[in-house]
Formats: C-alpha cells, sequence, structure tokens
C-alpha cells in the first residue's frame, strides 16, 4: 500500500520543518485571489471563501502564495500547479504552461467565454520524459460535490498527475483542500503528502482519501 501522510496546517510552517523530507514532484491548486468571485454560480459556490484562515485577494496570493511557490521550486525539481485566471500574472514565469481547456464553459470574461484554465510548470518532469507530453488537456467532466467551493474533476487531475509522475513517486500537495490529489494519487500508486490549514476541508480530504484507499487501485 502507498504511503499517505495528511498534515494539517499552515504549509509554509510546515514546509520549513522539511529539510530531510523526499519528494518527487509538487502538484497543486493553490487559491486564484478572487475574493469570493462574481455571478451567480460563483455565489452560489463560495467561490474565493475558502476558510476563515485567509482573506482571498490578490494580495493574499502576492505576499504568501507566491513565496510558498519559491520554496517549493527550491526543495523540489518539479512544481505542477493550476493558478487561476485573475492572478496568474502574478506567479514567477513558468518553464512551460498549458491549460484545461472547457469547450462548454459559461463562465464570462470582457472578451467572451473564460474556456481555459492556466497549469504552470516548473523545472523539469518528474517522470525524465516530455515527448509526447501534453501540457493541455480538454475539461468535460464536472467536479464532485466535496463541499470545497473549487474542487478540481477527480479523471481530469488524474491525467495531469500521470503526465508528471510515475508510480511509487512522493507527490506534495500543499494546499490539498478536499483531497483530489490524494486521491488520485492512491488510485494510480503514488505516495502522497497532504497539507491543509482549514479544519473542515482537512476533514474532507480525510475521508475522500480513506475511502479511496478502500477501493481497488487503478493502476
Amino acid at each position: 500500500m502507498n504511503d499517505i501522510r495528511l498534515i494539517h496546517g499552515d504549509c509554509l510552517q510546515v514546509m520549513k520543518t522539511f529539510a530531510d523530507e523526499k519528494f518527487d514532484a509538487v502538484v497543486t491548486d493553490p487559491p486564484y485571489g478572487i475574493d469570493g468571485g462574481r455571478g451567480n454560480i460563483n455565489r452560489r459556490r463560495g467561490k474565493g471563501n475558502y476558510s476563515r484562515a485567509f482573506t482571498d485577494t490578490p494580495e493574499y496570493i502576492k505576499t504568501v502564495v507566491v513565496p510558498i511557490v519559491e520554496l517549493l521550486r527550491k526543495l523540489c525539481g518539479c512544481v505542477v500547479l493550476t493558478p487561476g485566471n485573475k492572478n496568474f500574472c502574478l506567479y514567477p514565469q513558468p518553464d512551460s504552461f498549458g491549460c484545461f481547456y472547457q469547450p462548454a464553459s459559461v463562465g464570462l470574461q470582457v472578451f467572451g467565454n473564460c474556456d481555459a484554465q492556466p497549469i504552470f510548470y516548473y523545472g523539469k518532469n518528474a517522470t525524465k520524459k516530455n515527448m509526447g507530453k501534453s501540457c493541455s488537456f480538454q475539461l468535460t467532466e464536472r467536479p464532485e460535490d466535496t463541499g470545497h467551493p473549487c474542487t478540481k474533476p477527480l479523471k481530469i487531475w488524474m491525467r495531469l498527475l500521470e503526465s508528471v509522475t510515475l508510480p511509487g513517486m512522493t507527490i506534495l500537495d500543499p494546499f490539498m483542500g478536499s483531497g483530489t490529489t490524494g486521491v488520485a494519487c492512491v488510485k494510480m500508486g503514488r505516495n502522497f503528502i497532504g497539507i491543509e490549514i482549514d479544519p473542515h476541508y482537512f476533514a474532507i480530504a480525510k475521508r475522500r482519501i480513506k475511502e479511496a484507499q478502500a477501493q481497488p487501485r487503478l493502476m
């Protein structure tokens, strides 16, 4: 059985203790800095209202999330993240980029539908292969209703994970949320370290990952 570690705490403080911790890749979906969002869909889902532990603003992305990303790049040679659309320019320039293309998206931007979500890649592919690897993916499935406002669909997250990691590798998600990266790791034979600051979402992640462990592994 693959090794799973779930840590409830502030990822920046936790990672400062990671001097001897070994992981092969970071795959994560950080906060988006959308400050509550706009529109009926965002209000209904509570987008941006991740936690009482912080305010999801562009300033939070700039002063907290980006320094965490910089630290991750020093700790690990492969960092993959989805920065959201609103504040991706605040992040360090990626070494490669792609997107989740959503042809059926109804979210609006000034010039038209918001039909893509960026993916930033830093360092080198942990699989040591890039030939034939797609940096972008078409997203047509809906995310599971986990109780978290910004859960990524499991199947597309598994495709991303498969493109940058191999079975037996250890994957870190410092913004674990409802645990989708952990569930994907369980199903695909990866080890996992997940960190989440919000106790409510930490409990959701713990439950989802435990349920995944009780099911047959896919790979």
